[in-house]
């Protein structure tokens, strides 16, 4: 199998075309030689993968934290995915993916009436932590008013006492 190499070499321009302060090049056809550099022990591809695998792995535990179990789920297949594509044919199953979708992956295999019912679960109790805090933050909310309150009350007192004694 013959291969060219095509080759722009201004440099090898007449003088006289040179001179005249043309930029035209010459096309030079070369066969093409051996590889001067050794091969990488990965080939790219692979790098590649296993840095997308890795970015989408962070992004799995992101979403899961932020967004809930069903988000990471779709996540992870997209993870998956992304990570057999690059591989190329014939690398075999994605790595780390369940044989089974996305919400069985997050709520465990069987059932699919059951690991929605138990995402759902998931989800209230989410919910009524969601819930717990904000009212927590709404009673420090009116203790901080009430005392702010009371100290303006007590501001407002003490100062119309100095104003009543230098008048």
């Amino acid at each position: 199998m013959s291969h060219l190499n095509l080759n722009l070499n201004p440099m090898s321009e007449p003088p006289a075309r040179a001179a005249a302060g043309g930029t035209e090049s010459r096309l030079e056809i070369d066969a093409t030689r051996a590889r001067q550099t050794e091969r990488p022990a990965a080939p790219f591809r692979s790098v590649l993968a296993g840095g997308v695998s890795l970015l989408m792995s962070g992004a799995e535990v992101a979403t899961h934290v932020v967004g809930g179990p069903i988000l990471a789920a779709a996540v992870h297949d997209a993870r998956a995915g992304a990570a057999h594509a690059l591989a190329g044919p014939g690398a075999g199953p994605p790595t780390g993916a369940a044989p089974t979708g996305g919400l069985a992956a997050a709520a465990g295999a069987g059932n699919p009436a059951t690991n929605m019912d138990a995402l759902m679960q998931e989800g209230q109790m989410s919910n009524l932590q969601l819930l717990a805090l904000q009212q927590q933050i709404q009673q420090e909310n009116q203790r901080f008013t009430t005392v702010s309150n009371v100290m303006r009350a007590k501001h407002d007192t003490a100062k119309a006492a100095v104003s009543n004694i230098r008048a």
